[in-house]
């Protein structure tokens, strides 16, 4: 290896793991007021649908509708910037994609230096997998945290609901019920902190749960946006809610335990192949190390490398289950 190489590949690698330190430690919800300060002056979609709505005193269906189908659309798709967000990743898009870089180069600098250019080619996709997976295992390990408790949540709040308790009252005590490091606790801990400082209603509930990832949270949002204007019996759109949540939580498991058996015998075959190679090699060892040796031995030796890897992503791509 040439000194320049060298230099190069330290430099890249201190980046890189600098980087990386810096994403892991900016991660996570600041705590006490700043935390506060930063949610009750963040500009979200919800709180810019909620002034909308509070602009408009004549409350029309129309413009309502307008509103949901609005936020509709504007949420579908997962960026990167939303999925940082999500993910509690502080750091700038940019300096995300320069992580790709820097550990895609890194990979390549390596795998170059012993493997053939089918690994190579592979290695320049390490930096966005990597980078991708740690985002989306961040982003899920949170929607899991919320999902824990929000279906119990719901069913606390209709049942204070139904004994006379406004909607505040009944969303602070149920709150109160759950565990301290509750996800769901802590959001309804800063929306009543955002009331007491001042912020208005609609703001206050429209920025609940806007940093986790959640299929219910926004008919949540909406089902108590609408009862504190329109009035209505909140308590019954909260429990269809509530079984609603609890279905999908149920076909969600079910996805995972029918790709769970796709996902393990990729795993078991490999093990297979790896004890069938150590096998042969106890037995006859001159005839695995020949063929590490040879050129042409070593080059099929890095195809079934490869092969293996992309049957690994096929399947993972294959048995991904979408929220």
């Amino acid at each position: 290896m040439s000194t320049g190489l060298l230099i190069l590949l330290v430099v890249v690698a201190a980046v890189a793991l600098l980087a990386l330190v810096i994403l892991l430690g900016g991660g996570g919800r600041k705590s006490g007021l700043t935390g506060n300060y930063r949610s009750m002056m963040a500009s979200s979609q919800r709180s810019s649908a909620a002034d909308e709505r509070s602009s408009n005193r004549e409350g029309k269906p129309d413009a309502l509708a307008a509103m949901s189908a609005d936020r509709k659309v504007t949420t579908s798709k997962l960026t990167i910037k939303k999925r940082l967000k999500f993910a509690q990743m502080s750091i700038p898009v940019v300096a995300f994609h320069s992580l790709e870089v820097a550990i895609s180069l890194l990979a390549f600098i390596v795998v170059s230096l012993y493997l053939n250019i089918i690994l190579q080619l592979m290695s320049l996709l390490t930096g966005p997998l990597f980078m991708r997976w740690l985002v989306t295992s961040r982003l899920e390990r949170r929607m899991k945290r919320f999902d824990v408790d929000y279906p119990q949540f719901l069913l606390s709040l209709v049942g204070l609901l139904k004994t006379g308790m406004n909607p505040v009252q009944g969303l602070e005590a149920a709150a109160q019920g759950l565990e301290h490091h509750s996800l769901v606790r802590e959001e309804v801990e800063m929306m009543i902190e955002r009331l007491r400082f001042g912020v208005s209603e609609d703001r206050s509930i429209g920025a609940f749960g806007e940093d986790v990832y959640h299929p219910e949270i926004e008919l949540f949002v909406q089902a108590l946006l609408l009862s504190r204007r329109v009035g209505g019996t909140l308590s019954d759109t909260l429990d269809r809610l509530a079984k609603q949540v609890r279905r999908r939580q149920y076909f969600r498991s079910a996805a995972v335990s029918a790709v769970g058996m796709q996902r393990g015998s990729i795993w078991i075959i490999i093990v297979m192949l790896c004890a069938m190679q150590f096998y042969m090699y106890a037995m006859y060892p001159d005839m695995i190390m020949a063929g590490l040796n040879d050129e042409t031995g070593w080059q099929i030796w890095q195809v079934g490398i490869s092969v293996i890897l992309l049957g690994i992503f096929w399947v993972r791509q294959v048995t991904k289950i979408r929220v």
